[in-house]
């Protein structure tokens, strides 16, 4: 039986509030878990052993997902060699992105790897061959001003190998997102994001034990952040892409860039590190520069 009108527009308001919600708690689930890094790093293990373990959570959850929705896990041979090049990306992501947090503060973690969106608008421009426009550009400029600004004060207190660690992650996060725009256009998303998932964990399987080894917790508090960080980013990605056909991808970004927030909230809360008045404006900077990008597209002129 058809739906009316006006029973329509309520199933698809109901259907944008389910997604608003699901992108709301991949978000904050994803910041959060930045934070809580902090917590198993401090109870004696690694974030190549986090992530590893992460990873093959990953692989099982995303599987479990798409096998419980009827989808088929296989690809054609073209889409499973972008898998291997995006896992391999993905594998650095999951390691990076947490790994960070072993040597500098949670917040200028959250936000180094918070450069990815504005430099998937200059991949974009440079591989389409076109200026990104006015507002885009400043935009860009000002995201990356803020990252000088939030760096340049107390720099030389920030240990390099976390903000290489955290910077590294950001950027193949956006030659990852470039990737997969250009590469997999019209593939299902999770069929995709399993594959790279378990690159990635194979990736890791064996560069961990050859590299650190798998490094366990030894404090109670160690395995319960350790634990925290996988299921809340386990958890979270999955959520995160269940929101884009209900909301769009566009509208599913812009509500993640409270991610960096809910980490530097969370950290202010359970570590009580907060930043100093010129980092504030930094990370303003930034997230406001992020922010203008992302909207500057829904305004853009059509050709």
């Amino acid at each position: 039986m058809a739906l009316s009108g006006t029973e329509a527009d309520a199933e698809r308001r109901r259907g944008r509030l389910v997604g608003f919600a699901l992108a709301l708690a991949a978000t904050v689930g994803l910041g959060l878990a930045i934070a809580v890094a902090r917590i198993a790093f401090e109870g004696g293990t690694n974030g190549q052993s986090v992530a590893l373990v992460r990873a093959w959570f990953v692989v099982a959850l995303v599987g479990a997902w798409c096998l419980a929705s009827g989808r088929s896990l296989r690809v054609d041979r073209t889409a499973w060699l972008n898998c291997l090049g995006l896992g391999l990306l993905l594998a650095h992501m999951f390691f990076g992105n947490i790994g960070a947090v072993q040597f500098i503060p949670v917040g200028v973690a959250a936000l180094l790897f918070f450069v990815y969106p504005p430099l998937v608008s200059v991949f974009t421009a440079l591989l389409d061959r076109r200026w990104p426009g006015t507002l885009r550009l400043a935009a860009f400029l000002t995201a990356f001003a803020g990252l000088a600004v939030m760096l340049g004060e107390g720099f030389h207190h920030l240990d390099p190998r976390g903000l290489l660690l955290g910077l590294s992650a950001g950027i193949a996060c956006a030659v990852n997102v470039t990737w997969i725009g250009r590469a997999m256009g019209g593939r299902d998303t999770l069929v995709i994001m399993f594959h790279m998932a378990l690159v990635a964990a194979v990736a890791l399987s064996i560069i961990v034990p050859a590299t650190t080894g798998l490094t366990a917790p030894v404090t109670t508090a160690g395995w319960l952040g350790a634990l925290g960080v996988i299921l809340l980013q386990g958890c979270s990605i999955p959520l995160y892409f269940a929101s884009i056909p209900r909301i769009g991808a566009e509208t599913s970004s812009i509500v993640n860039n409270l991610q960096p927030v809910t980490s530097i909230v969370a950290a202010y809360l359970l570590f009580g590190e907060a930043m100093t008045a010129a980092q504030g404006v930094g990370a303003a900077m930034v997230l406001g520069g992020i922010v203008a990008l992302q909207l500057s597209g829904r305004f853009r002129p059509s050709s």
